[in-house]
């Protein structure tokens, strides 16, 4: 099966004035229901430094790389992904920050970045694309993304709301956004991966008694020696767990957040596998892919060569840039623009402990919103899918049954269904 190029558009938008361009690299496919009618929607990875084309080719985008551990030899294959998201919108993928994936900069300088440039360049692309595709004004616009994209979506959003309000133009059709898995609030995510261990059966009862007491919920920044004590042997309990998903071995590849460059550069060194020891494992190396010509792939996906001249070989996540973390919260982000009437849904898969699930529902138990419907299951079929909570204010919660950091990953079908649902106009899944 093919999909024709007039559906699908790879290209990039240039930001900035001679000397300080940066090159930002979209991928852009319509929807196959209803493209002039269905939302626009932008999506953008975490990490910082995880590529959008993570989305195109993992998570919801048109194609699935198969499963095929000799890559390096037979050449990536993808297939069409049976539950993409663009069978109900039209989707469009970035490359941010700039450094990321296929995006670059004429200046070195520009890799040395932070969440306002990046939400500065994230805007300007926003608006520079829709320059480029006037059809589209119309349609309704939605901001998504996951993990660290937790920090950029609901800044970017209100950053489009601020525009319209004064007029900007192109006058953008915004209607709301949507965060998986996200860092809201340094504070809150770091406190919920305690009682998130426990609840997974990661640690005992009594540790868990003995650090809620020693810690009085401030596990990470506590100074009192028996916390401390404590939190070490948190530490050696949970050190060999794969955080992105606790049921996958440690050797699946991380995609997650991170407080400092050294703890970045950690993170993202991907494994190709894991060591021999007489049982078969499952594991994804994933990290630097290129499609070989004579791989069996769409001509999209071939055409990637195109930037590996300019951008340099592809990485699912780079360590090469110079982030500088800040501690935030983004909690006044999420009030200003649900108490506006935008629409959001906010869902975690309930096995990550990057982020962890109860984290999400503190943070939001903090905007003192009104439950309109309490914890309930939702189903695919006849299968439970999740949890969700609908609150007041257009605020939708769920959780993916099963799911690591990534749903869509790892909850394909369930995923599709539940973005559907809501991107449809449903209040609750």
């Amino acid at each position: 099966m093919f999909i024709p190029n007039e559906f699908v558009n790879q290209w990039y938008i240039t930001l900035g004035n001679e000397g300080n361009r940066r090159h930002m690299y979209y991928y852009f496919a319509t929807s196959e229901r209803n493209p002039s009618k269905d939302p626009i929607v932008f999506w953008t990875n975490g990490g910082p430094g995880c590529s959008g084309m993570n989305a195109i080719v993992y998570f919801h985008g048109p194609f699935k790389i198969e499963d095929d551990q000799d890559y390096m030899i037979n050449g990536v294959k993808v297939n069409l992904n049976p539950f993409r998201w663009t069978k109900v919108s039209n989707l469009v993928v970035m490359d941010s920050p700039i450094g990321t994936g296929f995006s670059y900069a004429d200046n070195s300088e520009c890799y040395e970045t932070d969440d306002s440039k990046t939400i500065a360049d994230l805007y300007a692309f926003v608006l520079k694309w829709f320059h480029e595709y006037p059809e589209f004004l119309s349609n309704p616009l939605y901001i998504t993304g996951c993990s660290y994209g937790g920090a950029y979506v609901p800044t970017l959003s209100v950053k489009i709301v601020k525009g319209i309000e004064e007029g900007v133009k192109p006058n953008l059709n915004f209607k709301g956004y949507s965060v998986g898995n996200e860092l809201t609030d340094y504070d809150i995510l770091l406190e919920s991966k305690v009682p998130f261990a426990h609840r997974m059966g990661l640690i005992s009862d009594k540790l868990y008694e003995d650090l809620r007491i020693s810690c009085q919920g401030n596990y990470w920044n506590s100074i009192h020696p028996d916390c401390l004590r404590k939190m070490e042997a948190f530490k050696k309990n949970t050190g060999g767990i794969n955080v992105e998903h606790v049921l996958l071995p440690h050797c699946h590849v991380d995609m997650g957040m991170s407080r400092s460059t050294r703890y970045a550069e950690e993170r993202f060194q991907m494994y190709d596998g894991c060591e021999e020891n007489g049982y078969e494992v499952e594991c994804v190396g994933t990290n630097d892919i290129g499609v070989s010509e004579n791989a069996n792939a769409y001509q999209h996906v071939r055409e990637i060569y195109c930037y590996v001249e300019v951008a340099g070989r592809w990485k699912r996540c780079t360590d090469e840039l110079k982030y500088r973390y800040e501690k935030i919260s983004l909690i006044q982000h999420h009030l200003n623009l649900t108490l506006k009437g935008y629409r959001a849904f906010i869902y975690s898969g309930d096995h990550d402990m990057t982020a962890p699930y109860i984290g999400t529902l503190e943070w939001i138990r903090r905007l003192n919103y009104t439950e309109l419907e309490s914890w309930r299951p939702w189903f695919v079929g006849p299968q439970i899918a999740g949890y969700t909570v609908q609150y007041e204010h257009n605020l939708l919660f769920a959780t993916f049954k099963g799911a690591g950091h990534t749903a869509a990953e790892f909850t394909p079908r369930e995923s599709l269904v539940a973005f559907q649902r809501w991107i449809d106009g449903a209040d609750n899944l």
